[in-house]
């Protein structure tokens, strides 16, 4: 079901997130992807999944997690559906420009078969409509509220396929590029496996008079994608890591202890999100295979 407004964006947000799992050669790579629908000409849309390239880097194959809904409609999320995808990483398309940390994937001939075998799921797609608009993004405070939606390595909980939601604050202006580039820091939990995890800005409802003030408030709107972490050492050098959660042997792998103060999250801005449309429409004309 798309999604229209900010209050149905927060009563199903956690239906729009999915945990990936990839095999690669050196063991499994996790992170979390979320499902975004980009309309076409005709009116349809076009289901697909957005995560971090880091995620998939090397996968042979791989799968994603989804609710299960029954009978009279109601999402199980106790029953997950899992969605096999072999020779994973051919079959992510890459964003054109090789700098960002995103991918693309087709999503709807993996949805198609599951339900062929007599199954239903229960989506949210995120979409434009999600994305906090140009004007009111750059009317933002330098701090603003933020929720970080996805599967942490070892915090999850896997019988209830419920993403974890993490608050934090925006580290620079999300309306400003970051050392160049069409992205922003926040200050929040940044746990391997929530590469690929969905920022919003979540602020709280705004008193006004009539409806003119509701809609003043943004609410809940999609802000851009978590891909890594960045550390400063005390000498002044920095780094960035990528938050891919890793499993060796069925265990997570501890990750790596960085040096200097807390690590700040980096988040790739929505419009690298936007920035995927000619591929979908390429791909629906058909200049492209979906796979």
């Amino acid at each position: 079901m798309p999604l229209a407004g900010s209050q149905k964006l927060t009563e199903e947000l956690g239906y729009c997130v999915a945990r990936i799992e990839c095999d690669t050669p050196t063991g499994v790579q996790c992170g979390t992807a979320f499902f975004f629908a980009f309309l076409l000409e005709n009116g349809k849309r076009s289901p697909c999944l957005i995560t971090s390239r880091h995620v998939v880097q090397g996968a042979r194959s791989g799968r994603f997690y989804i609710a299960r809904k029954d009978a009279d409609g109601r999402p199980q999320p106790h029953q997950p559906l899992e969605c096999h995808i072999p020779d994973f990483e051919d079959k992510c398309h890459p964003h054109p420009d090789p700098s960002v940390d995103l991918v693309l994937i087709f999503a709807g001939a993996s949805l198609q078969a599951i339900k062929s075998e007599g199954n239903d799921y229960h989506i949210t797609y995120l979409s434009r409509s999600a994305i906090l608009p140009r004007e009111q993004r750059a009317e933002l405070a330098h701090l603003e509220t933020v929720v970080v939606l996805g599967y942490p390595l070892g915090l999850w909980d896997p019988q209830q396929l419920q993403p974890v939601a993490r608050t934090g604050i925006t580290a620079t202006h999300a309306d400003l590029p970051y050392a160049g580039a069409s992205e922003f820091l926040v200050d929040a939990p940044c746990h391997p496996g929530l590469g690929g995890a969905p920022v919003f800005l979540c602020t709280p409802p705004q008193s006004g008079e009539g409806s003119a003030g509701a809609q003043r408030s943004p609410g809940v709107a999609l802000l851009g994608v978590l891909y890594a972490q960045r550390h400063a050492h005390l000498q002044g050098e920095t780094g960035v890591e990528p938050l891919v959660g890793r499993v060796r042997a069925g265990r997570p792998v501890p990750p790596p202890q960085l040096p200097g103060p807390a690590p700040l999250g980096v988040v790739l801005s929505t419009d690298k999100i936007l920035d995927f449309e000619p591929l979908v429409r390429a791909m629906i004309h058909g200049f492209i295979s979906k796979y």
